[in-house]
C-alpha cells in the first residue's frame, strides 16, 4: 500500500519512474536531489554528491550499456512493489476515485512516440531494473530496522547506499566514501527521531 511511503519517498519514485529509460539506483539518487527530500538530500549536498557528479558518473551506462539490464515485465514491477507495501489495483482504485474512472488508461499517442515500452498505467515506462527493486526492498528493511512505520526518502537512500556500485558509486563519492554518508545519514535520523 502506497500509505507506507512518506510523500517525499513517493515522489522520489514517481520521478524515478518519469524518466526516458530503465528506473536504476540511479535514476533514484537523481530523484532525491531533483527536490528537497528532506534529510536525504540534506545529507547528499553535505556530502558533495550533486546533480553534476551523476551525470558525470552515468555518461557511459545508458540504455544497453547498463549493468543488469532488468526486467522488462510489468508483472514483476507490480510484484517488486507490493513486496514493499505498494498494491497497483489500489493506487489505481484511489486515483480513479479521485480523477474519474479511465484515468490511467492509454491516451492516444502522438506520431513519432515510441510506445513499445508503454506501461498499462500509461507511464511511457516503468521498468525497475534488478538493483532498483533491491534499493525498494531495502528500503523497507532500512525503516523496520529503525522502527520507523513509515518509508522516508531517507529509507531510499540507505537502499541506495547498500545497492551502489558502478556509476552510482561513483556518483556518491564525489568528496567522501559511501560509509560517511551512512553515518552523516543515521546521525541525522537519529537527531529526528
Amino acid at each position: 500500500m502506497f500509505e507506507r511511503f512518506s510523500a517525499q519517498a513517493r515522489g522520489v519514485v514517481v520521478d524515478a519512474v518519469a524518466g526516458s529509460g530503465p528506473v536504476t539506483p540511479m535514476e533514484l539518487l537523481t530523484a532525491l536531489l531533483t527536490s528537497d527530500r528532506g534529510i536525504a538530500t540534506e545529507v547528499l549536498t553535505e556530502s558533495g554528491v550533486s546533480l553534476d557528479a551523476i551525470r558525470r558518473a552515468g555518461a557511459g551506462t545508458r540504455d544497453g550499456d547498463s549493468k543488469g539490464a532488468g526486467s522488462n515485465n510489468l508483472d514483476d514491477d507490480a510484484e517488486i512493489l507490493k513486496s514493499i507495501g505498494i498494491d497497483l489495483d489500489a493506487v489505481r482504485e484511489s486515483l480513479e476515485q479521485s480523477f474519474g474512472e479511465g484515468v490511467l488508461d492509454e491516451t492516444p499517442v502522438p506520431d513519432g512516440v515510441d510506445t513499445s515500452r508503454k506501461g498499462r498505467f500509461g507511464f511511457p515506462r516503468s521498468r525497475f531494473e534488478k538493483d532498483s527493486k533491491k534499493v525498494l526492498e531495502l528500503s523497507l528493511r532500512e525503516a523496520l530496522a529503525h522502527k520507523d512505520n513509515r518509508i522516508g526518502a531517507e529509507h531510499i537512500l540507505l537502499g541506495i547506499l547498500r545497492v551502489a556500485d558502478g556509476p552510482t558509486r561513483q556518483a556518491l563519492e564525489t568528496q567522501v566514501t559511501m560509509s560517511v554518508i551512512r553515518e552523516r545519514l543515521e546521525a541525522k535520523m537519529n537527531r529526528a527521531a
